[in-house]
């Protein structure tokens, strides 16, 4: 148990008692308080820069002495650990996530197959890889291929990178992991399927390129028809460069 450091009811009373109070000098005067108690919200870049102070002290103690003291005289004024630390202790930012296009959820209407689709929503914020897509189909699809699509001019857009994800069951959200299709910030999200439906909206979004026939390979580029307040339920995850 804490003990205060002189006695309780002194003017001199310092210390805390348990985690609930504590004792200090003001002035002439001692106060007692509630005890603060430190908060760790725990953020992601909190817990990778303790994750770095973990592994850099792993480090540290896997060294032989004689690797140890090698490091003797590097850093003026610091000892060995010391300036061993400060050389490993360079903060890494966790990964910025991405994410790309409306929700994959159950929508109004559906979005129809044979046509190469590209949503207009919620383009992606970081550029990277997407290694997650999440869709909801209205049929069962098969051979769906999802690309990320960038504008080269108003409604003239070109496919980035693309991923065959296959068969798609319906009546609920599908995940697919495992991929790899580049994305850079601001492309959007596109498909084409030969068979099937996904669930869709007319109204209410930012909108639809689409184009007849499979243009979802790297490279292709095409003048679409755009399709204002429409969209599908094709979502792309994945982590910044």
């Amino acid at each position: 148990m804490a003990k205060p450091k002189t006695p309780l009811l002194s003017l001199g009373a310092r210390g805390s008692i348990g985690d609930t109070l504590t004792f200090q000098k003001r002035g002439q005067a001692t106060i007692v308080r509630q005890k603060p108690i430190p908060k760790d919200p725990k953020s992601p870049a909190q817990l990778a820069w303790r994750q770095v102070y973990r592994d850099a002290v792993a480090s540290w103690n896997s060294l032989t002495t004689e690797e140890k003291e090698a490091w003797r005289g590097i850093c003026p004024g610091l000892t060995p650990y010391q300036c061993f630390m400060s050389s490993e202790l360079v903060y890494a930012p966790p990964p910025i996530p991405i994410d790309i296009g409306p929700d994959p959820i159950d929508r109004g209407t559906y979005s129809s197959f044979g046509w190469t689709k590209i949503n207009k929503d919620n383009p992606a914020n970081a550029s990277g890889i997407l290694h997650t897509v999440k869709v909801w189909a209205y049929n069962h699809i098969t051979d769906l291929k999802v690309g990320t699509f960038y504008t080269t001019n108003e409604d003239r857009l070109k496919c980035r990178d693309t991923a065959l994800i296959s068969y798609v069951q319906s009546g609920a959200e599908r995940t697919f992991t495992g991929l790899s299709i580049a994305v850079e910030e601001g492309d959007y999200i596109g498909c084409f399927f030969p068979s099937g439906a996904l669930e869709g909206d007319i109204s209410g979004f930012a909108g639809l390129w689409q184009i007849y026939n499979d243009y979802v390979d790297p490279g292709e580029e095409a003048n679409y028809a755009f399709k204002a307040g429409n969209a599908m339920s094709l979502y792309g995850i994945g982590t910044a460069d």
